[in-house]
This record gives structure tokens, sequence and C-alpha cells, in this order.
């Protein structure tokens, strides 16, 4: 821990330009108070329009690192990060290739297909073909936009009548729209801190699945440390998660989401390169359970923050 050495200057970027503004409000205020609490000196932008002066300008205040509190479009993919890479300014999580990818549900998929990682069966639509799409899997299925986080314009489709309305949900969120069979299972995530895998979490909604709504309202789902699974099971999970994290090219956190079989079968949905930090969240809660805090769970995001480009010229 960082006790003795002087303390970094901080820019904490939060809220943007997404659909999860409110998420990345919520982790940013998390953020804060652990920063205030480890003796950081920070500021605090809200990231709009004029991002790259508001960075440039914190820059030249003293910031040394970015810790971003961001979620969702104009951040997960890489553009933040990017603006941080052209200023010289280190910043948390991964890099721009690897956060543009796994914010790509479609390309993430194709990735983890060449390594062998175990994925969904799918298909892909863009939302100007709607009207021509063909089926070519039996329902259930679920329908998601393919670069959005939290649930945000997902549908589980079981009959064949309600496919083109999830389609149009979607579609309001990307032009490209992931659909995939439905794994019948438990529902699971394992994240990943300072890459070394957490406690895996079983997730149980209350009601319907695992919403935008349920994720982020408390009492409204169930967190199982660790999930009840055989111990192999669990251990090829956290195995398949770690070849998932490295294929992606991810860096000091993620999370990757599963879906796992009955029998035992743990397929990889998606990975989610700027976990959410909200009092609800699941990377806080597994660090706890695997004894870290969330000072220090925040101190590592800080200390570990880089360039893809460091100690390049």
């Amino acid at each position: 821990m960082n006790t003795s050495a002087k303390k970094k200057k901080v820019v904490l970027l939060q809220g943007g330009l997404s659909s999860e503004r409110e998420v990345s409000l919520s982790t940013g205020k998390g953020f804060a108070q652990a920063l205030v609490e480890l003796g950081y000196p920070f500021e605090v932008i809200d990231c709009k329009e004029d991002l790259l002066v508001q960075i440039n300008e914190a820059k030249r205040n003293g910031a040394e690192v970015a810790l971003l509190a961001l979620h969702g479009k104009y951040a997960e993919e890489g553009i933040a990060q990017s603006i941080c890479e052209y200023v010289k300014l280190p910043y948390s999580g991964s890099g721009i290739l690897g956060s543009a990818l796994c914010m790509d549900k479609v390309f993430t998929k194709e990735v983890l297909a060449n390594h062998k990682i175990p994925i969904a069966h799918h298909q892909i639509a863009n939302k100007n073909e709607i009207n021509k799409f063909h089926l070519e899997m039996p329902l259930p299925v679920v329908v998601k936009p393919s670069r959005d986080g939290s649930s945000v314009g997902i549908t589980i489709v079981n009959d064949k009548s309600q496919l083109k309305s999830a389609l149009e949900e979607a579609a309001k969120y990307d032009q490209y729209i992931l659909i995939e069979e439905f794994i019948p299972g438990i529902e699971l995530t394992v994240p990943i801190l300072d890459e070394k895998v957490l406690t895996p979490i079983e997730i149980v909604p209350k009601t319907d699945f695992y919403d935008y709504k349920n994720k982020y309202t408390a009492g409204r789902t169930d967190y199982i440390m660790p999930a009840r699974l055989a111990e192999s099971v669990l251990k090829r999970t956290c195995d398949i998660a770690l070849r998932a994290f490295h294929a992606c090219r991810l860096r000091c956190y993620a999370r990757v989401d599963f879906r796992v079989t009955t029998d035992g079968r743990p397929y990889v949905l998606e990975i989610n390169t700027l976990p959410g930090c909200t009092p609800t969240s699941l990377l806080p809660k597994s660090a706890a359970h695997s004894g870290i805090s969330f000072n220090r769970l925040v101190e590592i995001l800080v200390e570990r923050a880089t360039l893809d480009y460091a100690g390049v010229r």
C-alpha cells in the first residue's frame, strides 16, 4: 500500500454521455470518498463534449493519473482512453484496443472463439435490415445491442412474435444487434483485479432476469459467494475467465460474465472492462469477500494506471 510515498494527483472522470451516466456518477461518488480517505489529492471532471479540453487543463494543473469511473458509450470503448493516451496521462483499467474490443459483444465473441473459449451460438442483425432478419436458432434467444452495457436494450424472446419488437428495442441503442441462444442454468460473474481472479458470484434475480432495474435496485437480486457449483466447475470457469481476460489484451481489472449449464459447462457471455463500483455492484462485493477493501481496490486502480505506450517513444 502506498503509505509513505507522495500520493499521485488524480483526476476522476465520471458522468459522461451514455445511457449509463447515473451509474457512472454512483461509481464516481464511491471513488471520490475512497480517494479522500486514502489521502489522494484529486479533482473531478464531468465528461461532456469538452472532455479533451478538460483533461488537458487537468494535466496542466498537475494531474498524474486519470481514474475512470465511466461506463457505456464514449467511455468503455476506448474514447476516454484515447484522449488520455494523446496527452500522455496514465489512466486506470484496460487500454484502447481491449476497451474497444470488449465494448463490442460481436467482435468479443469472434476473438474468444478464435482462442477456443466457449461462447453461445449467435447471429448478428443490422438495424437497417430488421424486416429481412431470419432467425436460424431455436427459441428462446436473447436479443441485445452489440455495444452497450448494464443490460440496456436487452430482451429474452420466447415467442417468434416477440422477435421484431426485441430487435427494434436493441436498435435504439446500436446499429448492430446480437441475437444469441438462451443458455439455461446459473448466471455467474468472475471479477478480476490486479490480474488475479476474485471470488465468483452467482447472480439470482428475484424476478425476471438480471436487467437494469435488478442490477441497480438494492434487494431485487441475491448474490451468492462463492457460487453454488462443484469446485471443479468453479475452477474451470475461473481459468476460462482469466484466459478470456488475456485473449482480449485487458489489464488490471475486469468482470467476465457467464452462463453455466446445469451439467457444469460455462459459456462466456461478455466482458466488462470498467465494472461498476456502486453500492450494488459486483466487483466490490467480490473483492470484499476476497479480503480486499473498497479503498484498497481503488488504490490498486490508481497505482496500476498506465498507458498503452508506456516506456515507448
